[in-house]
């Protein structure tokens, strides 16, 4: 049987651990791979404008300075599936740490190939023109494990949570990583088996590029899914705007959607442009393109992550055996009825109560929780008592929490009503209700509260749902803008020295 999460502390600890161990393990993949060559070095050279016939006997090997020690080359035709080349394999020996420039020339004394090799203190070899390392092939396979092992780590951790657990950044942040893990996964993927069979054609730099424009990829090939979602968003923001009143907060739906398809077909048409400038440039160029790759997957990570947690939030119900059911409140009608948002909550809040009464027997007490606002006539935790007892519920079993102005109040609130009707701080379950879209940020803030509850949602109408769940991840993202600001600040940092590096 799977242990689930019921603790965030727990969570993160064991989430921690799991990826150190990876880090650990793909760097013991590394490690072994280059003691297991410790001091032979293979490259490959493409040689330009000779025949495919060409004999290694007709090559003339030329080192400008010091000369490293060559054990073995020869001369091979490389065919792929799409390219073929004439290729110089080299085995060398790496000798002193330094430079070495390398020069092949035919029989005619004329150059067809150059190389730099650079040499470190531990006798670590890196080719400029080959783009191959000491230890390369190892390091490939230690980033193909990582990644599937982030993958697989991920995507459990993310089933594991349960509970009140289920409401946590750490759950939006498992999903992004494993979105992100398994998009450059796919795209690495054939490329390293590629670059096995034939590494000339396919050499290591460019599984090293690939790694560092991973934002932009996935990017690119994941706009169709992210347009489809903004045209959708789009739709259902207009129809919202033809049944309630204009305003800034029933726009963010249309606004983001618009944002989103043209920044994204902009990004499109930006990386359609056939560079002409420097070297150098090229390398500025493509880092930009690189970095604001990554500042987009992280936000549409963000954005899907957030969309799966707050689905599967909203259609989550708790096991049948609360002890207490709170009840989040919200503005109601000035005659006293509930409008259908609020209606919704409380019959979803009875029918839940009533479900496990039949199930278990046992008959939890419903907290109404809501302050009176300043243009209502009652506590919003009174009009919804009100209603419950219209309906037939005993009244005995109604508690009212009738101060609290936002969710972080309703939450804490209705947890001091609860401990107070205990007698102290006692391990009883409870559950809430709230709108479907208001779920998992409501999770969130029973977690902040210190409140142990598992929330559970009400239906509304399809057109409302959308926009409101995107001021939901507004409201996620505010709660946390300085630690998203650092992490991306990081990534960006990341992806721009591998950038640079798969340009040494």
């Amino acid at each position: 049987m799977v242990k689930h999460y019921t603790s965030l502390a727990t969570a993160r600890k064991s989430l921690f651990r799991q990826i150190l161990v990876l880090v650990i393990a793909a760097a013991c993949v590394w490690a072994g791979g280059r003691l297991m060559e410790p001091e032979q070095f293979d490259t490959n050279i493409v040689l330009t404008g000779v025949p495919h016939d060409l004999d290694a006997q007709a090559i003339q090997l030329e080192w400008g300075g010091q000369e490293i020690p060559v054990e073995d080359y020869k001369v091979e035709h490389v065919l792929d599936d799409q390219y073929s080349a004439t290729v110089l394999r080299l085995t060398m020996k790496p000798g002193d740490e330094g430079r070495y420039d390398l020069t092949v020339k035919d029989s005619d004394g004329r150059s067809i190939a150059n190389d730099t090799l650079f040499v470190d203190h531990f006798h670590n070899a890196f080719s400029r023109t080959g783009g191959s390392f000491s230890g390369d092939e190892a390091f490939l396979l230690a980033g193909i494990l990582f990644l599937l092992g982030l993958c697989v780590i991920t995507i459990v951790f993310f089933f594991r949570i349960s509970g009140p657990v289920m409401y946590s950044y750490e759950a939006i942040l498992s999903c992004g990583i494993f979105l992100f893990s398994l998009v450059i996964l796919i795209l690495e993927v054939p490329i390293y088996i590629h670059h096995l069979r034939t590494p000339a054609l396919y050499p290591t730099w460019q599984l090293i590029y690939d790694l560092a424009s991973g934002g932009k990829y996935f990017a690119l090939y994941t706009f169709p899914v992210l347009f489809v979602f903004s045209v959708l968003l789009i739709i259902s923001n207009v129809e919202l705007l033809r049944h309630e009143r204009p305003r800034f907060q029933n726009a963010l739906g249309l606004l983001l959607g618009l944002m989103i398809i043209a920044a994204g077909l902009v990004y499109i048409w930006a990386n359609s442009w056939f560079f002409q400038g420097s070297y150098e440039e090229y390398k500025i160029v493509t880092m930009a393109e690189n970095v604001i790759g990554v500042i987009f997957t992280y936000a549409e990570c963000l954005l899907l992550g957030s969309v799966i947690c707050g689905v599967r939030a909203a259609r989550h119900v708790p096991g049948y055996d609360r002890d207490y059911i709170v009840i989040l409140g919200c503005s109601f009608r000035k005659d006293g009825s509930l409008p259908p948002l609020l209606k919704g909550r409380v019959d979803k809040a009875m029918e839940f109560w009533q479900t496990q009464k039949e199930k278990t027997g046992k008959e939890a007490v419903i907290i109404p929780s809501g302050g009176q606002g300043s243009n209502e006539t009652m506590a919003e935790a009174e009009a919804m008592a009100r209603y419950m007892i219209g309906r037939g519920f005993p009244e005995e079993l109604i508690v009212k929490e009738n101060q609290s102005a936002n969710t972080y109040q309703n939450m804490a609130f209705s947890k001091a009503a609860i401990e107070a009707r205990e007698g102290g701080d006692t391990k009883v379950r409870s559950a809430f209700v709230t709108t479907n879209y208001h779920v998992f940020r409501s999770g969130v803030w029973a977690g902040l509260a210190g409140f142990e509850a598992e929330g559970m949602g009400s239906r509304t109408k399809w057109w409302f749902w959308p926009n409101a769940f995107v001021r939901e991840c507004v409201g996620l993202v505010k709660n946390r803008i300085v630690e998203e600001i650092i992490f991306l600040i990081l990534l960006v940092g990341l992806f721009a020295v591998i950038t640079m590096f798969s340009y040494a």
